[in-house]
């Protein structure tokens, strides 16, 4: 009998996995956008699971394919990936060719054009199976140019010519276990899925044990769930005797089963160290095999991999578990004669791992105080502090006490650092409250404790330590003099900069520290991360992105440095980033995290949020609220004049552009005392200009703070006076007016704000107006308002004059808008409609401002009145592959706005025939960069546009080819013979062609 091609595969093994409790990773998603997706990781990474969640989620259809052994031949494998496609439509066709007699090639042909010709993804699971096989040949027949879309999960690397030809073309990726390993988001939402409420420090500790593997990752969240382990034991597997060795059985099965015993033996006896070196095994194991056994190790998959030339490690879970089988009396052993070896080597920080792994804790204090301070001043905080956790207090010295504070001072936890100080000696307990009041930017708890020192120190070293240390407070309580006098060199800091009011140098200087600041071994710098103190700086300055940016790079920073001091200060400085961008309710968030990040910290660090609630307080009418704020931020400071001067500046200018302005000269006034006091040019400018912006200060003062620092009006800078750019330039041409001998010092202010010069008062109404066209005709204030018509004619003439940027002759408006009227009454009626089009136009404002009226009619151009239709033909008109271009031509509406008045018809016409030409132009450009991605969603819009459009149609034809997609091409060129019919026409001989060509290399 005859076996029907079904029976030579199994239905079960084309059913799509179902996926309970899987983590959400959209990360994973991205990588499908790729044609061919190769996924090649051990077992337990989650490859299945996270394809199978993938293809689920998917907007179009999915096929799923487990593949075995029987797969390796040909017949069977074309049978499965039959059986396979089958529910796709169209997907009968394989199976009927099979059934016919087709050859298995032939078959994987057609299934190739089923995923085509729907846009299905096939995943291919255990493709492993078909390394060296005939079968693997079948592969090359989905690979080709028109065959869809593929997943390939493999536990092994697969040797395919076609997926190397595919990656150079970008029509492939790969995923590998780095990429497929759990980010700590991802474990965070995997413990939550579990009931799980993990701190930072714990979801970062877990993923350290785990190195993000996914089901050691699962495991350990079940049985953290079940109460069988603590997550807090994480934080150092080497001494807290978590119970981890017990969970992971699977380990054993997976990874230890099929080992050699002389292999399992001296990995379970070197599991007592982090690294492995053959010099080490040979000596404390007594192993004269130690590097040919280690290299046998790293390549049987055993998760012992090389981390240098001569070094192996072992993954953090293995070596738990291997850990728990060996006694401890023989772990103890080990551990002394690694000691001894690393301490020969100059290894110290690996000796001091040993010696408390065996015991030897004399030792181990005498490492940690003669090296601690060396390991702290490279940031190992974490290596000081579990050490000195692992080493019984009893062996505790008066300079480790000292040490411990140092470290917790480093972690910002300041009380209990401060304990410990308690217990060192006292020049050590006096320095360490000096450090403690300059890390937390308190300066009158630090004159103290100064006096103490310098009454107990020695010359030499420790006065030069000392002299250094009393500059830093003196620049912290803004006695700038003071503090160059005693130590010359601050003068060249990024702080001194800033609190001078040299914001160009200080940005400089704080960019400077920041490109050595992220990733790496090092301890948080607080309130001298040069990131933050760049973020704050770019607030000041308007740059409102690049503050953004600093901060949120410095909040990671902070979160990777697990320190909730700098967590707290950038979530403050992207509230001032945020509130000088105008986005007031995501610097509240901002502000309020900022408070509960800081609140067990130290009080100080609550001054920041607390001094931008009080102005976002004051911006909304709350006069008393931003009062108490102030009051309160001002009592954390701690003896800091510059600070406060800051404080109440920011406080002043949020009253300053509230309801309750009158309010807001005390304090600015305030501010500028404490600013002159402190030396701070840039405080005090920018309080003079606030103070004239309210007919509270000077002109000549003012001109000159804009003079110095020009983006105080042409930016939104955090401490600008007025909050929009119309407000800022209306003052800035109140100021010109007042000082008209300045205009030359405040032309950089102008060019900021879009001006050639320095504006006139009555061309500055104080607000924008938006003038639209495209798709309706609509007039919006700059706060987002839509203005209401009074008369319909009033909307033509508007579009009327958008068409003529130049301007027309009244009588040709009067004209097109009320054709064959009576002169009289044509007059009378567009008399009433220009006035109320200026109602419309400029309520509140100056006649003529944005209308020019009289026997010429135009919209005036300038930065305070905006008309999409122009901004639309600078688009236009702009070279193919401009930057930013193709973005812009596809964001932009399709059409005028419907108004029947010829002009408008006719420049409707010119816009819906341009933009296509545009998009194809940007869609030809692209193709010839060899950005077929590109061209299709440039092509596409233009043929949305205009489906007859056959330039638009051949390159979006061009770019589904370039990317394997044949049959979508056939489908373009399907659309467009239609459309064309429509009109009674055909292709043109070049679009005939170009198919003609493509279709006969697809066949």
């Amino acid at each position: 009998m005859t076996l029907h091609w079904r029976d030579l595969t199994s239905a079960r093994r084309t059913r799509l996995p179902a996926v309970r409790g899987a983590v959400a990773r959209p990360r994973l998603l991205a990588a499908l956008d790729a044609r061919v997706l190769l996924v090649t990781a051990p077992a337990g990474y989650g490859k299945t699971t996270a394809l199978a969640e993938a293809a689920a989620a998917r907007s179009g259809p999915a096929a799923w394919l487990t593949l075995d052994a029987d797969d390796a031949d040909p017949l069977v494998l074309a049978a499965s990936l039959s059986l396979a496609v089958q529910g796709l439509p169209g997907g009968a066709r394989p199976g009927e060719a099979l059934g016919a007699g087709a050859s298995p090639r032939r078959v994987a042909g057609l299934v190739a054009d089923v995923l085509d010709g729907c846009g299905a993804l096939l995943v291919l699971d255990e493709a492993q199976v078909l390394s060296g096989t005939p079968g693997a040949a079948l592969l090359g027949g989905l690979l080709g140019p028109s065959g869809g879309r593929l997943a390939l999960l493999s536990r092994t690397a697969l040797d395919l010519p076609e997926l190397a030809r595919l990656e150079v073309s970008g029509e492939a990726a790969r995923l590998s276990a780095a990429e497929l390993a759990f980010t700590p988001p991802e474990i965070a939402a995997l413990f939550a899925a579990q009931g799980l409420n993990a701190s930072g420090a714990e979801v970062r500790a877990a993923h350290a044990v785990t190195e993000g593997w996914p089901i050691a990752a699962r495991f350990l969240a079940q049985a953290a769930a079940q109460g069988r382990v603590t997550l807090a034991d994480l934080a150092d597997l080497e001494g807290s005797g978590a119970p981890l060795g017990t969970l992971f059985t699977y380990l054993a099965q997976e990874v230890l089963g099929p080992l050699d015993p002389s292999l399992r033996g001296l990995l379970t006896r070197s599991s007592v160290f982090e690294e492995l070196i053959p010099a080490l095994l040979e000596d404390a194991l007594n192993e004269p095999y130690a590097r040919e056994l280690l290299d046998a190790l790293a390549g049987s998959g055993t998760f012992l991999t090389r981390s240098g030339e001569d070094t192996y490690r072992a993954h953090p879970l293995l070596r738990a578990h291997l850990r728990s089988l060996l006694p401890p009396a023989e772990a103890r052993g080990i551990a002394a004669r690694g000691a001894a070896f690393f301490e020969r080597t100059g290894r110290l920080r690996r000796a001091l791992a040993a010696h408390l792994l065996a015991g030897n804790t004399a030792r181990a204090a005498a490492l940690l105080s003669a090296r601690g301070g060396v390991w702290l001043a490279q940031g190992r905080v974490t290596l000081v502090d579990r050490s000195l956790a692992r080493l019984p207090r009893a062996d505790w010295t008066p300079a480790l006490h000292a040490l411990a504070g140092d470290a917790l001072r480093l972690a910002s936890r300041y009380d209990e650092a401060r304990a410990e100080y308690a217990l060192a000696g006292a020049l050590e307990r006096a320095l360490g409250e000096v450090r403690l009041a300059l890390d937390t930017v308190q300066p009158a708890l630090a004159w103290g404790p100064l006096d103490e020192a310098a009454a107990l120190v020695d010359g030499g070293c420790g006065q030069d330590e000392l002299r250094r240390l009393r500059a830093e407070n003196l620049l912290n309580a803004g006695q700038l003099a003071q503090a160059v006098a005693l130590e010359p060199g601050l003068r060249g800091t990024a702080r001194y900069a800033l609190r001078s009011g040299d914001l160009d140098a200080a940005l400089a200087r704080a960019h400077s520290l920041a490109d050595g600041e992220t990733g790496g071994a090092r301890a948080a710098q607080n309130h001298r991360e040069g990131l933050l103190l760049a973020s704050f700086l770019h607030a000041a300055r308007g740059e409102v992105a690049p503050a953004q940016a600093c901060a949120r790079r410095g909040l990671s920073e902070g979160e990777r440095l697990e320190s909730p001091f700098v967590q707290s200060l950038a979530l403050a400085r992207l509230g001032h980033a945020q509130q000088a961008a105008g986005d007031f309710a995501a610097a509240r968030e901002s502000y309020d995290a900022a408070l509960r990040q800081a609140q067990p910290v130290t009080g100080r660090l609550r001054v920041e949020p607390l001094m931008g609630l009080a102005a976002l307080a004051g911006r909304a009418g709350d006069g008393a609220r931003a009062h108490a704020l102030t009051a309160e931020a001002r009592g954390q400071t701690g003896g800091d004049s510059y600070m406060a001067g800051l404080l109440e500046l920011t406080s002043a200018l949020g009253l300053a552009q509230g309801p309750q302005s009158a309010q807001a000269v005390r304090g600015l006034q305030e501010a500028a005392t404490l600013f002159e006091a402190c030396g701070d040019a840039f405080g005090q400018a920018a309080a003079s200009l606030a103070l004239f912006a309210l007919d509270a200060g000077p002109a000549d003062q003012a001109a000159q703070a804009v003079a110095a620092y020009p983006f105080l009006l042409g930016a939104p800078s955090l401490f600008a006076p007025a909050s929009t750019r119309a407000a800022r330039a209306a003052l800035l041409a109140r100021l010109g007016g007042a000082q008209p001998g300045a205009h030359g010092a405040l032309a950089g202010a102008a060019r900021l704000l879009g001006y050639a010069a320095v504006p006139d008062p009555a061309d500055t109404p104080g607000f924008e107006a938006h003038v639209q066209v495209l798709g309706r005709v609509a007039v919006t204030r700059g706060d987002g308002r839509a203005r209401e018509w009074g008369r319909a004619r009033a909307r033509d003439l508007l579009a009327l004059l958008a068409v003529h940027p130049a301007g027309l002759p009244r009588e040709a408006a009067q004209e097109a808008l009320f054709p064959g009227a009576d002169p009289g009454v044509g007059e009378r009626n567009f008399r009433v409609t220009l006035h109320a089009l200026g109602q419309v136009l400029e309520e509140g404002a100056r006649s003529g401002v944005f209308l020019e009226r009289g026997d010429w009619l135009r919209l005036r151009p300038g930065p305070d009145l905006h008309v999409d239709l122009a901004a639309a033909w600078t688009l236009l008109a702009q070279a193919a592959g401009t930057p930013g271009r193709l973005d812009g031509l596809l964001l932009l509406p399709p059409a005028l706005a419907d108004v029947d008045l010829d002009d408008v018809v006719r420049e409707a016409g010119r816009y819906a025939a341009a933009l296509p030409e545009a998009l194809t132009a940007e869609a030809e450009v692209a193709l010839a960069v060899a950005r077929p991605d590109q061209a299709v969603r440039a092509a596409e819009r233009a043929l949305t546009l205009d489906p007859a459009h056959e330039p638009a149609a051949r390159a979006l034809m061009r770019a589904h080819y370039a990317l394997g997609r044949g049959a979508a091409a056939g489908r373009v060129y399907a659309a467009l013979t239609a459309a064309l019919a429509e009109l009674d026409l055909r292709p043109l001989p070049d679009t005939q062609a170009l198919w003609q060509a493509l279709a006969g290399t697809r066949s």
